[in-house]
Protein backbone atom coordinates (compact mmCIF):
# COMPACT_ATOMS: atom_id res chain seq x y z
CA UNK A 1 0.00 0.00 0.00
CA UNK A 2 1.39 3.46 -1.03
CA UNK A 3 1.03 6.23 1.60
CA UNK A 4 -1.25 8.15 0.03
CA UNK A 5 -3.47 5.26 -0.04
CA UNK A 6 -3.19 5.62 4.25
CA UNK A 7 -5.86 7.70 5.73
CA UNK A 8 -5.01 11.65 5.98
CA UNK A 9 -5.72 11.79 9.85
CA UNK A 10 -2.72 8.56 10.25
CA UNK A 11 -0.76 9.96 8.14
CA UNK A 12 -0.99 13.20 9.83
CA UNK A 13 -0.35 11.43 13.38
CA UNK A 14 2.52 9.96 12.12
CA UNK A 15 4.06 12.83 10.55
CA UNK A 16 3.31 14.60 13.93
CA UNK A 17 4.25 12.32 16.62
CA UNK A 18 6.24 9.44 14.91
CA UNK A 19 9.63 10.67 13.83
CA UNK A 20 11.65 7.54 14.78
CA UNK A 21 10.91 4.06 16.10
CA UNK A 22 11.48 4.91 19.59
CA UNK A 23 8.93 7.22 19.55
CA UNK A 24 6.71 4.83 18.21
CA UNK A 25 7.81 2.28 20.91
CA UNK A 26 7.45 4.79 23.80
CA UNK A 27 3.80 5.86 22.81
CA UNK A 28 2.57 2.68 22.43
CA UNK A 29 3.80 1.92 25.79
CA UNK A 30 2.40 4.55 27.32
CA UNK A 31 -0.93 3.77 25.65
CA UNK A 32 -0.85 0.49 26.22
CA UNK A 33 -0.09 0.99 29.91
CA UNK A 34 -1.83 4.58 30.82
CA UNK A 35 -1.82 3.86 34.51
CA UNK A 36 1.94 3.36 34.88
CA UNK A 37 3.82 5.71 36.49
CA UNK A 38 7.46 4.87 36.00
CA UNK A 39 11.15 6.57 35.35
CA UNK A 40 12.75 6.43 32.28
CA UNK A 41 14.71 3.72 33.04
CA UNK A 42 12.02 1.15 33.70
CA UNK A 43 10.54 2.62 30.58
CA UNK A 44 13.38 1.72 28.77
CA UNK A 45 13.53 -1.75 30.29
CA UNK A 46 10.09 -2.47 29.39
CA UNK A 47 10.40 -1.44 25.85
CA UNK A 48 14.20 -3.00 25.12
CA UNK A 49 15.83 0.87 24.44
CA UNK A 50 18.39 2.44 25.87
CA UNK A 51 17.74 5.49 28.21
CA UNK A 52 19.61 8.08 26.31
CA UNK A 53 17.54 6.98 23.51
CA UNK A 54 14.09 7.35 24.91
CA UNK A 55 14.93 10.79 27.00
CA UNK A 56 14.42 13.15 24.35
CA UNK A 57 11.23 11.15 22.83
CA UNK A 58 9.83 11.15 26.40
CA UNK A 59 10.80 15.09 27.21
CA UNK A 60 9.06 16.64 23.45
CA UNK A 61 6.00 14.27 24.56
CA UNK A 62 6.24 15.61 28.25
CA UNK A 63 6.55 19.34 26.46
CA UNK A 64 3.58 18.34 24.42
CA UNK A 65 1.04 17.58 27.15
CA UNK A 66 1.24 13.66 26.53
CA UNK A 67 3.24 12.54 29.03
CA UNK A 68 3.52 14.31 32.59
CA UNK A 69 6.50 14.03 34.66
CA UNK A 70 5.98 13.57 38.61
CA UNK A 71 8.81 14.68 40.55
CA UNK A 72 9.85 12.43 43.05
CA UNK A 73 12.29 11.56 45.84
CA UNK A 74 14.60 9.48 43.66
CA UNK A 75 17.29 11.28 41.49
CA UNK A 76 14.97 10.05 38.94
CA UNK A 77 11.59 12.05 38.00
CA UNK A 78 8.57 9.39 36.62
CA UNK A 79 6.25 10.09 34.21
CA UNK A 80 2.18 8.88 33.17
CA UNK A 81 0.35 9.03 29.86
CA UNK A 82 -1.91 12.30 30.07
CA UNK A 83 -2.74 12.47 26.62
CA UNK A 84 -6.12 14.04 25.84
CA UNK A 85 -8.96 12.26 24.72
CA UNK A 86 -8.50 13.65 21.46
CA UNK A 87 -4.33 12.29 21.17
CA UNK A 88 -5.98 9.22 22.87
CA UNK A 89 -8.45 8.21 20.05
CA UNK A 90 -6.18 8.91 17.38
CA UNK A 91 -3.22 6.86 19.04
CA UNK A 92 -5.85 3.91 19.11
CA UNK A 93 -6.10 4.29 15.41
CA UNK A 94 -2.68 4.24 14.94
CA UNK A 95 -2.12 1.09 16.96
CA UNK A 96 -5.12 -0.31 15.22
CA UNK A 97 -3.61 0.59 11.55
CA UNK A 98 -0.59 -1.01 12.27
CA UNK A 99 -2.28 -4.39 12.99
CA UNK A 100 -2.45 -4.68 9.46
CA UNK A 101 0.55 -5.73 7.52
CA UNK A 102 0.27 -3.23 4.84
CA UNK A 103 -0.33 -0.45 6.92
CA UNK A 104 2.39 -1.47 8.92
CA UNK A 105 4.60 -1.87 6.41
CA UNK A 106 3.60 1.87 4.76
CA UNK A 107 4.24 4.07 8.07
CA UNK A 108 7.45 1.55 8.40
CA UNK A 109 8.60 2.98 5.12
CA UNK A 110 7.20 6.66 6.41
CA UNK A 111 9.44 6.22 9.80
CA UNK A 112 12.63 5.09 7.78
CA UNK A 113 11.91 8.19 5.65
CA UNK A 114 12.23 10.39 8.13
CA UNK A 115 14.90 8.45 10.33
CA UNK A 116 17.12 8.88 7.12
CA UNK A 117 16.24 12.83 6.22
CA UNK A 118 17.43 13.26 10.40
CA UNK A 119 20.99 11.61 9.39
Amino acid sequence: MPLEDLAPELLDFVERYIDQFASWDVLVYFHENPDAERRLSEVALEIGRRVSLIQPVVENLRDSGIVREEPNEADEPTYRYSAPAEFRVKMGAFIDATRDRTNRLAIVSKVLQKEARRL
